[in-house]
């Protein structure tokens, strides 16, 4: 087996136990892991695009207006019409959603951070600097 083959196995390995945790975690939470990337997304960035959003949380189109409209419909997002460009509108996070954020997100950390305890700080910073080479 070559390289490069060994190398996709452990990151496809990676991302199954990093999706697995979440899971775990959001079983107790009123959203899926994809809600929570789009969520977790807009915690961060702010109020962001649904091309934005699709393409940063790798998303098809119609599945993120889908996963937007279910953020809506659950009170954990809002839409904004931009006033200069009728045609563009905004996602942001309401009060209801960025609570929800607050609960889960220390959970969530600290399970990563326990999937994560055999790196050093210098291997974590090597790993995210190859995976945004490769991306």
């Amino acid at each position: 087996m070559n390289n490069e083959f060994k190398v996709v196995i452990g990151i496809l390995r990676a991302s199954n136990l990093l999706v697995d945790d979440l899971k775990k975690t959001l079983k107790n939470y009123p959203i899926n892991t994809t809600e929570f990337s789009v969520m977790e997304f807009l915690y961060s960035k702010g109020e962001k695009s649904i091309q934005e959003i699709r393409d940063r949380v790798l998303l098809a189109s119609g599945s993120a207006t889908y996963v937007v409209d279910n953020l809506e419909k659950k009170g954990y997002v809002n839409r904004i019409i931009n006033e200069t460009d009728k045609r563009v509108t905004y996602i942001k996070l309401t009060r209801e959603g960025k609570d929800l954020i607050n609960n889960i997100f220390p959970i969530h950390k600290k399970n990563t951070k326990k999937i994560f305890n055999d790196l050093t700080n210098g291997e974590l910073i090597t790993l995210k600097e190859i995976l945004k080479k490769i991306n």
